[in-house]
């Protein structure tokens, strides 16, 4: 780069004292090339040179000089401001720093000299950027080891890019694209090298020589196929007639690598006969190279045949017998070929021989002998790029067949070897590749149903792979075991097992915590929001509400405005699972009112509709509800339009029967009225109901609308039954409504007696989930309860008796014998109904003590209220008898 021109100073002493620096720094370059690094730098620190501008001219001479290390090492002594609003400020002269004042607006010539400098002190900055990187560069070139130069390009690839950003030094920009083309290349960031390496040629063809072959080798790595610009850019190195030996063979193996992998094979075939053919080399100094030349050029020649066989036959047999003869025939000269590689090569080219070896080998179906080839391969020392795609290999063969334990193995062996990033070799594969296709394997291992392994798996990844991207494995690992669990717990009527659906709460907790600490190491990239989202979802569906919340409140102030209906329906969701009604109905409303158009409205609306049920606004919930079931966008289909007809059901049956209760307390003129009143709400909940039944029987809440609709029937027997006692009415007024009461009963007897055969005709076939056993219960119970109703007490009393045998020595059991006590006492057998209510406090005796906690899920009394309940029954029949 041309230096930026100092600043003229009106001043003789500013003058004078420039000059001796001058004079100064240059002495320290002179000494410096003499004397080396430790004495420039003990004189440098002797003297008062600390102007950053004089430190970079010395630097910029020691690079021309050709001691680039030194070079970098002093401009990383060089800080600037890196608050744009100070550069300018603080590089002006004291006169025009005296007259900026902040309150004021700076005059025009003082605010286009305060950009001046601003501009001056950014180009200062690209020479220090482009110094210290070329001296990173350097010392990565002259380092010894692999993982040493690795470090060594990463760390100078950071300023080489600031540098690039705002443009390369003037007179730098040549050299500046080769370096960092090169650095690029280095980390197996090949578009980027490519892009870099081709603009240096183009500015200066004389490094065609040297950057020609480096070209044609990102060209062959670049994603997708791009062969054929490699083949062209290496045919123009080759056409080059004063190549030497040793950089023709290197070209003509890029050549033969081109032709393969663009599938030209006679071209590659033509290619490997004319070097076969060409008498060899009489140097001694070159024989070892030469013989490295040829065995390349036989594994390009072995690696051909084994794609052409792959090509024909496949990867490996469809099936574990399939006949492989052909592929036998055409491949086992070129295992032949391969082994002498792999025994008699290079270290290098024997172990790429080894990789082709399994190929082949897989190919003709020796599949255990190949995927020993390829552990030997990853067991190599060192662990170069060979390795790392020989046990990428082993994991992909070992995960398609489900064989978990060994692939967690295999990942931990090979993390534990390449250590951290600057272990990672991207001779034969780039970073990327390789993390995409372990992330792959521990996919196909979680679909394979070895959600433990793959887990185990993710955990193993970092530091090779981000931690955040191991959670994210991690957390869906959790997710889908989780997922799997139900689906495993789910019996044929689609109800869970309790303990299944314990286990994927807790998966999805898991599945939650790994998301969220994924989230908190992504918060400054776009993937933030997003994995901030599966952390609320995992958590929502373990149940884990109130830690949902927290991270809702951060999620609704990054997402997207048209994102956030879905969170306000998460929000209100956990506020009423929380139990904070109010603010749920609040957040819910807010996604209806501002979103009219967003289809996640009928979610918002039932969620809203189920919080006003809770509060027991049943109008207002209705009108919720109503609105999904009258919105012309919903079919019967939909799951929002079937929850809200389930929901429309057994809302209006609840309030009924919230009702019903109320006119309990009330005189008999009132509960008349009240219940009069009751009859269209339960018309309307055995309108819902039954729809419910007709659409979508026989899933389980069809079933429980099944049994609700028929409780509802029993209840509007109720008024016309009361009514019909009314001394008001007339005496065929009162045969109508007996005959409304008697009608509604016998329904009430058939939706029971037809429910209850329903799910013990599925009982014989598998076990009954807990909810569907206690239906069964419920309506064997009310059936006899129902006959007892209408007065057909000897039925009544034989469905009892059925009831107390079916559930022996269970709380229901007391049900059932004092029900068979009641309809003795009407049909007048008082002895009878005496010896039943003795029995009833014999068989309470017999109940085990593990019943205790269920008395009140299935009867009226807890045991202990049983015990007093029957105590005094039993006193009573006492005081009757003496």
């Amino acid at each position: 780069m041309a230096e930026p021109e100092s600043q003229q100073s009106d001043g003789s002493s500013a003058s004078a004292k420039r000059d001796m620096v001058s004079v100064a720094a240059m002495g320290v370059a002179a000494i410096a090339s003499l004397a080396g690094f430790g004495l420039l730098f003990s004189l440098w620190w002797s003297t008062d040179i600390s102007d950053p501008h004089q430190i970079l001219r010395l630097a910029s001479q020691e690079y021309v000089a050709g001691n680039v290390v030194l070079a970098g090492d002093l401009a990383e002594t060089v800080e600037f401001a890196t608050d744009p609003d100070k550069l300018g400020q603080e590089s002006l002269s004291e006169d025009s720093a005296e007259a900026v004042d902040e309150e004021t607006e700076l005059s025009p010539a003082l605010q286009e000299k305060l950009d001046e400098e601003k501009r001056e002190q950014a180009e200062w900055i690209r020479v220090r950027d482009f110094l210290v990187g070329a001296g990173r560069f350097d010392r990565a070139m002259r380092a010894v080891g692999d993982r040493p130069k690795r470090q060594l390009f990463l760390d100078a690839i950071g300023p080489l890019e600031a540098a690039k950003k705002g443009g390369f030094p003037p007179g730098r920009i040549t050299e500046g694209n080769r370096i960092i083309g090169k650095t690029y290349y280095e980390l197996g960031r090949y578009v980027e090298a490519v892009l870099a390496l081709r603009q240096a040629v183009s500015q200066s063809p004389q490094l065609q020589r040297e950057l020609l072959p480096l070209i044609a080798r990102a060209e062959l790595r670049l994603p997708g196929d791009h062969s054929l610009e490699a083949l062209d850019t290496i045919t123009r190195y080759l056409n080059d007639p004063t190549l030497s030996h040793p950089q023709r063979w290197e070209a003509e193996v890029i050549r033969l690598e081109s032709l393969v992998q663009a599938r030209k094979y006679q071209e590659a075939d033509q290619m490997v006969r004319e070097i076969e053919l060409r008498p060899r080399v009489d140097d001694v100094l070159l024989e070892t190279e030469q013989q490295d030349f040829l065995d390349r050029i036989e594994l390009h020649s072995c690696i051909a045949e084994v794609q052409k066989a792959i090509a024909a036959f496949g990867k490996e047999p469809p099936e574990p017998f399939a006949d492989r003869s052909d592929a036998q025939l055409m491949l086992d000269p070129i295992i032949v070929r391969l082994g002498r590689l792999h025994r008699e090569a290079r270290p290098k080219t024997a172990a790429r021989s080894k990789i082709w070896l399994a190929r082949a080998l897989f190919c003709v179906g020796d599949a255990d002998e190949g995927l020993s080839q390829l552990t030997s391969v990853r067991q190599q020392r060192p662990f170069h790029g060979e390795a790392i795609v020989g046990g990428l290999e082993e994991i992909e063969y070992l995960a398609a067949r489900g064989r978990g334990v060994e692939v967690l193995q295999t990942v931990r062996y090979m993390i534990r070897e390449l250590g951290d990033k600057s272990g990672f070799d991207i001779g034969l594969i780039s970073y990327e590749e390789f993390s995409r296709r372990l992330i792959e394997a521990i996919a196909v291992l979680r679909n394979s149903g070895d959600h433990a392994n793959a887990i185990d798996t993710a955990r193993s990844l970092p530091p090779i792979i981000e931690l955040s991207t191991a959670l994210i494995q991690e957390g869906i690992g959790y997710q889908q075991w989780a997922e799997a669990t139900i689906q495993d717990g789910t019996d044929v009527s689609g109800e869970v097992a309790r303990s299944a659906s314990v286990l994927a709460r807790s998966r999805y907790r898991a599945a939650g915590d790994a998301f969220e600490q994924a989230a908190k190491l992504r918060f400054d990239t776009d993937e933030y929001v997003p994995t901030l989202w599966s952390a609320i979802e995992a958590y929502q569906k373990g149940r884990h509400f109130r830690r949902s919340i927290s991270m809702l409140e951060t999620y609704e102030r990054y997402e997207e405005r048209s994102r956030l209906p879905r969170a306000f329906v998460a929000y209100g969701r956990a506020l009423l699972a929380e139990g904070d009604i109010d603010k749920a109905i609040e957040k819910v409303e807010t996604c209806i009112v501002e979103y009219p158009r967003d289809p996640i409205r009928y979610d918002a609306r039932l969620l809203v509709a189920q919080g006003l049920v809770e509060k027991e606004n049943f109008d207002k919930a209705r009108e919720f509800l109503m609105r999904n079931l009258q919105d012309g966008s919903l079919t019967p289909q939909s799951p929002a339009w079937r929850d809200s007809l389930f929901t429309l059901g057994e809302l209006l049956y609840q309030q009924a029967y919230q009702n019903q209760l109320s006119a309990e307390s009330d005189s008999a003129v009132d509960r008349r009225e009240m219940l009069r009143k009751n009859q269209p709400v339960l018309q309307d909940a055995i309108r819902y109901l039954d729809e419910t039944v007709e659409r979508y029987w026989p899933i389980p809440r069809a079933e429980s609308a099944a049994y609700l609709s028929a409780r509802a029937h029993v209840m509007a027997s109720r008024w016309p039954r009361e009514e019909s006692q009314s001394p008001e009415i007339l005496e065929a007024a009162r045969r109508s409504l007996r005959t409304q009461a008697d009608q509604e009963l016998n329904i009430a007897y058939a939706g029971f007696s037809d429910l209850k055969r329903h799910l013990a005709s599925r009982e014989e076939e598998v076990r009954l989930p807990a909810k569907e056993q206690m239906i069964l219960r419920n309506c064997s119970l009310a059936e006899a309860e129902t006959l007892r109703e209408m007065g057909r007490l000897d039925e009544a009393a034989t469905a009892y008796r059925a009831v107390e045998l079916r559930y022996m020595n269970e709380p229901i059991a007391l049900e059932a014998i004092l029900g068979r006590a009641n309809c003795a006492k009407e049909l007048g057998r008082l002895e009878e109904a005496d010896l039943l209510v003795q029995q009833a406090n014999v068989v309470l005796g017999r109940i085990p003590d593990d019943w205790n906690g269920r008395f009140e899920e299935t009867t009226r009394f807890d045991r202990r209220g049983w015990q007093e309940y029957l105590t005094w029954m039993n006193s009573r029949i006492s005081s009757n008898a003496s």
